[in-house]
């Protein structure tokens, strides 16, 4: 067998031709070696045994454990894990596309699901004791071919069994020649370097092997922040802070210091905040009352960095709305807005500022009861 080699040219036209070429190749139980942004992957149709099988003799593993299934877009996840974790939404909303290869253990609904949704022998193709190994490369060719795919794509690393994983064409003619049959070409890879594997449960990460991203950078993208913004900062915002801390605590069984090391960060601040004012009086009484302690809060003035790593960012008013989003720079504002939402769904909650310990009182009440209704929808 001739391996056919087909340089991928930049042009739009060059790529559909590449891709239409590396399908037809795929739906009919070939073999496609292709680039990625970490290595040259090798790339066969999970929907066919015989491809797999072809597969498993050059990789000299059993048919009975499964590749890697590479996905070409993030919307196509649910079917293979359905009902994701808050964290791991998050996690992969970071990495992905990128160098992240994820193994994720499903529990017995998430595979219940899987099963109904999916015909047996997929299944048997794809999970190995109800765990699957899945990565969204950043790369066009790769991204396009997979997207193009009606069948699920597995694809390891396009090298022999002991082999260094190749970052080129050349590299991988140079031991799959005449054995597969056609390689995109699209020169060396960026990172040059494999991808890192985690592993993940609804609740922990586990690294299995460093490459591009370390396990500190993988673990930083697996986390929560919530940030509350109102006025000053010394009533409302930092009462739902409070709020938040505390259902949070509860629900993990963890303290409220511990919550950094459960992945979760809640932040409060405020559009026009004089930095270090301390909370309100009547407000830490408010808080006090329901078992929440803001003594030691701080106020901030709310900034364009806070609102880059915030993930769930809730206001008080209209007000403060415009004022965020007057914040986010012009290539940040439609990002910024699918992450921005009023703290209470259907409406604004008042200022209690310079009203009575009562009004505080009730203030107190509306935001914990929209703290956690808001939480609920998140987690």
């Amino acid at each position: 067998m001739e391996t056919r080699v087909i340089k991928v040219e930049s042009s739009l036209e060059g790529l559909d031709h590449a891709v239409e070429e590396a399908v037809a190749v795929l739906s009919e139980g070939g073999l496609v070696g292709f680039p990625t942004e970490t290595v040259y992957g090798l790339a066969a149709n999970a929907a066919l045994e015989e491809s797999l099988e072809k597969l498993a003799e050059i990789k000299q593993r059993p048919v009975h454990k499964p590749f890697t299934l590479h996905i070409g877009d993030k919307s196509v996840l649910s079917r293979y894990v359905p009902d994701l974790s808050l964290l791991n939404r998050q996690l992969l909303r970071k990495a992905w596309p990128g160098p992240l290869t994820v193994v994720f253990d499903l529990n017995d609904g998430q595979m219940e699901q899987v099963r109904k949704s999916m015909p047996r022998r997929q299944v048997e193709a794809l999970y190995h004791k109800c765990s699957i190994g899945i990565r969204l490369p950043d790369h066009p060719v790769a991204r396009e071919l997979l997207s193009e795919m009606a069948d699920p794509v597995v694809a390891p690393s396009a090298n022999l069994s002991g082999d260094a994983p190749p970052t080129s064409a050349e590299e991988v003619l140079a031991k799959l020649e005449g054995r597969i049959e056609l390689v995109l070409d699209q020169g060396e890879t960026r990172y040059a370097k494999a991808s890192t594997i985690a592993r993940l449960t609804d609740e922990n990460l586990e690294i299995l092997r460093e490459g591009v991203l370390d396990e500190p950078a993988v673990r930083r993208m697996r986390t929560v922040t919530i940030l509350f913004v109102c006025t000053g900062n010394v009533c409302r915002s930092p009462m739902a802070e409070g709020f938040a801390k505390k259902i949070l605590a509860e629900k993990f069984g963890c303290s409220v210091d511990d919550l950094s090391e459960k992945g979760y960060k809640v932040e409060s601040a405020g559009v026009m905040a004089c930095d270090g004012a301390e909370a309100s009086p009547e407000a830490i009484k408010a808080c006090g009352e329901a078992g929440v302690d803001i003594r030691g809060h701080g106020a901030r003035y709310v900034t364009a960095d806070m609102l880059e790593r915030a993930d769930f960012v809730y206001v008080m008013d209209r007000t403060h709305h415009r004022a965020v989003m007057e914040l986010a720079a012009p290539r940040s504002k439609q990002d910024l807005g699918r992450r921005l939402d009023f703290l209470r769904p259907d409406g604004e909650i008042a200022d209690p500022i310079g009203m009575s310990l009562d009004t505080y009182r009730s203030c107190a009440k509306e935001i914990a009861k929209c703290v956690r209704e808001r939480l609920d929808e998140i987690l």
